[in-house]
């Protein structure tokens, strides 16, 4: 059993600030730095592991809190979280929960102006896979181009402020070949 180095002062030992200095992603462990002291590879406290599993590994150089039992470092625990002037908090508005990744990207909910946001760097996607549907209660608001690749039922109007192909014929500026006057049917649109 690895310990601190005096046994006296291992009561004093047991909780010490310190940092990630390396991580193990395949075995979900770390190391973690304390002045001289690196512990070998323990565990990092996750939100969650149970039935309901979280993922979210450390960083290299994040500030820690070593849990060491008895001041036992074999038997050390890694607690993530704690902001650092490294690893400042991303926001200091009490009303958001707030969620920042290392390419910018941001998941945020403002409970005061019940607004949640995802905000993504250029470039970035989102995917939903819902095989059983999705449901959309409200206006919605699409800025740029959609392509639904299936049939399209619409229960109320569509509005269209320039035109509206079908098939590549223009709703708004087709012509109609074969014109008769009265009650004979015109061509099709071409």
């Amino acid at each position: 059993m690895t310990r601190f180095s005096d046994p006296e002062a291992a009561a004093g030992e047991v909780l010490r600030l310190g940092t990630i200095a390396s991580v193990d992603l395949g075995n979900a462990t770390c190391t973690a730095q304390s002045g001289d002291i690196v512990t070998g590879d323990i565990p990092w406290i996750a939100q969650r592991a149970g039935n309901v599993r979280a993922w979210s590994p450390p960083s290299i150089g994040e500030q820690c809190l070593i849990l060491a039992p008895e001041g036992d470092l074999a038997a050390a625990l890694a607690i993530v979280g704690l902001y650092s002037n490294a690893c400042p908090a991303p926001s200091a508005d009490p009303n958001v929960s707030l969620i920042e990744y290392p390419d910018g990207a941001i998941i945020a909910y403002d409970h005061a102006a019940h607004a949640l946001t995802a905000t993504l760097p250029a470039g970035g996607t989102v995917a939903i896979d819902a095989t059983g549907g999705v449901t959309i209660t409200g206006d919605t608001v699409i800025k740029g181009n959609a392509t639904i690749d299936g049939d399209l039922h619409v229960t109320g109007t569509v509005t269209a402020d320039t035109d509206v192909l079908g098939g590549g014929i223009s709703l708004k500026s087709h012509k109609h070949s074969q014109v008769q006057a009265g009650s004979a049917q015109s061509g099709a649109p071409v």
